[in-house]
């Protein structure tokens, strides 16, 4: 084991991974402690946004990560009369792959185990918890219950509701529901095909004594989540032989269609942390944030929060970026972490009302709207997002970045894949003729790829040609000739014509500024 390191990463789920991965990538010393033996093996998300999967361009196999995977086109909503009351419209893409997917956990984790197999500068321990953490030297020591230390510049807690290193820290956790009520979370591989198309099929059944979620998890797997009822003995319920009879009973399906792989009791959590950071220790995932599974977000928060963290401190590590650049982490992730406990919960009162009154109510109200009261995604706010002069957000600054097919000479693919990680700045405009010298040595620094949508044999990337138009597309509706992205695929804004475009990387440039000279 390496006695030092430039980060510890304590937790080795989906965001510890993606940190490990994307660090590591760049070269730098990461150790990880991950206190179960071996990988967990079954699923626990069962759903994935369009961003995130961009992010897994990066951090692991793309192919590998995503395979068997599905489109999540719809969310049905069912009222206590078995009459449907409102849908959920998911029939769109994001960040170039399907809005919401639904997914075998497993992949996900393997793919980034099998990239991050691959560099030699990471280090993970399997069955090792970190028992002890202490600032010296600058720099922090953590001790594991293996008896070992290592030294870090930088500590990240992913471990978990539990959460040692927050507590180490002293971070409080902010509880923002107490919730009494258990459910009964049921995967099943399918054995046969199943009726009415349940294999592909995602909803609500909103019973007012019974509310529970049907969904697939990927080709081949499906899920349900049941609320208990009260009185219901806990391991009368969590036997197999309950599950069966609840799906030939309310779902409809004979019980030598499916094959049960996992069946666990939980309670859920509506939690925040009051910080994301003490000096260089961060958390993030679980740790930071627990929320109910309403709106299918609870792993993909954690893996933003690993990919907004991952860029800054690979600046700052090799001495691009001041180390004032990871206050952005807390003031972005802290806000935008939020908004999905609050807004699952919201989900969860929807689903589980107190009378049958309110259930009677919310159904008109869910059949009168459509049903499609998902609120939008909020923009990152208060980091590293493009401003104007007088202090406002730019147009598009903060929401998540297009991303479509290009061709770059005899390549074609999604950019990402062809381009690499890090930020993208794409316009129509020959900026490499615009910013100059300078800036352009500043942005190749900071691993920016300048990119020239245009003829074949011209820009910064060779020639890339938008093949779908969907760059072509999104500039022309918001009026604008560049767009800035950052490697966590938000975008900083927007430009439109060559003085913008101009005012806009020197406004990035602004904001991440270089560190002072070492005196000799």
């Amino acid at each position: 084991m390496n006695d030092t390191a430039d980060v510890v990463i304590a937790g080795f789920g989906p965001a510890g991974a993606m940190l490990a991965s994307l660090l590591g990538q760049r070269g730098h010393r990461i150790v990880v402690f991950e206190k179960f033996p071996e990988p967990y093996g079954l699923p626990r998300m069962s759903t994935l946004d369009g961003e995130v999967a961009r992010l897994l361009q990066h951090a692991a196999d793309p192919a590998e990560a995503l395979a068997e995977s599905l489109p999540v086109r719809s969310v049905e909503l069912w009222g206590s009369d078995g009459r449907q009351k409102g849908r959920f419209d998911w029939d769109y893409k994001r960040a170039g792959h399907w809005g919401h997917m639904a997914l075998h956990q497993p992949h996900i984790e393997a793919a980034m185990e099998q990239r991050i197999a691959t560099l030699p500068a990471v280090e993970v321990h399997w069955g090792t918890s970190v028992v002890g953490l202490r600032a010296e030297g600058g720099g922090y020591v953590v001790t594991t219950s293996g008896g070992d230390s290592v030294s870090a510049r930088y500590v990240v807690g992913m471990d978990g509701v539990s959460g040692f290193v927050r507590d180490a820290v002293g971070i409080d956790v902010e509880v923002v529901h107490r919730h009494h009520d258990r459910w009964i979370l049921t995967d099943y591989d399918v054995v046969k095909p199943l009726p009415h198309d349940l294999e592909h099929r995602c909803y609500f059944d909103l019973d007012f004594d019974q509310p529970y979620f049907w969904g697939p998890n990927g080709v081949g797997r499906v899920r349900s989540d049941v609320r208990l009822l009260p009185g219901d003995d806990e391991e009368v319920v969590a036997a197999e032989e309950r599950g069966l009879e609840f799906l030939e009973r309310r779902v409809g399906i004979p019980r030598d269609h499916v094959r049960q792989t996992r069946r666990k009791l939980y309670t859920f959590r509506s939690q925040i942390a009051v910080s994301m950071r003490r000096g260089g220790v961060f958390i993030g995932g679980d740790s930071a944030h627990g929320m109910t599974p309403y709106m299918g977000q609870g792993a993909c928060t954690a893996m933003r929060d690993a990919a907004n963290l991952a860029w800054k401190l690979d600046l700052v590590l090799r001495g691009l970026a001041q180390e004032a650049l990871l206050d952005t982490y807390e003031a972005e992730r802290l806000a935008h972490a939020r908004f999905f406990v609050e807004g699952s919960l919201a989900a969860y009162k929807m689903i589980n009302p107190f009378t049958p009154e309110d259930a009677a109510g919310r159904d008109a109200y869910l059949e009168a709207t459509g049903g499609d009261v998902t609120p939008p995604i909020p923009p990152l706010r208060h980091g590293i997002q493009h401003r104007s002069a007088d202090g406002e957000y730019g147009e598009q600054a903060g929401e998540v970045a297009p991303q479509g097919v290009v061709r770059i000479g005899e390549r074609e693919g999604l950019l990402d894949d062809l381009v690499g990680y890090g930020f993208q700045l794409i316009s129509t405009l020959p900026l490499e003729e615009i910013l100059g010298a300078a800036r352009l040595a500043r942005l190749a620094d900071l691993g920016v790829r300048v990119i020239h949508l245009g003829d074949e044999g011209v820009g910064g990337v060779g020639g890339v040609v938008d093949v779908e138009g969907t760059y072509a597309d999104y500039l022309a509706e918001h009026h604008a000739t560049t767009l800035l992205s950052r490697p966590d695929v938000y975008l900083f804004g927007l430009a439109d014509g060559a003085d913008d475009a101009v005012a806009l990387v020197d406004d990035l440039l602004a904001q991440i500024p270089e560190p002072a000279p070492v005196p000799a």
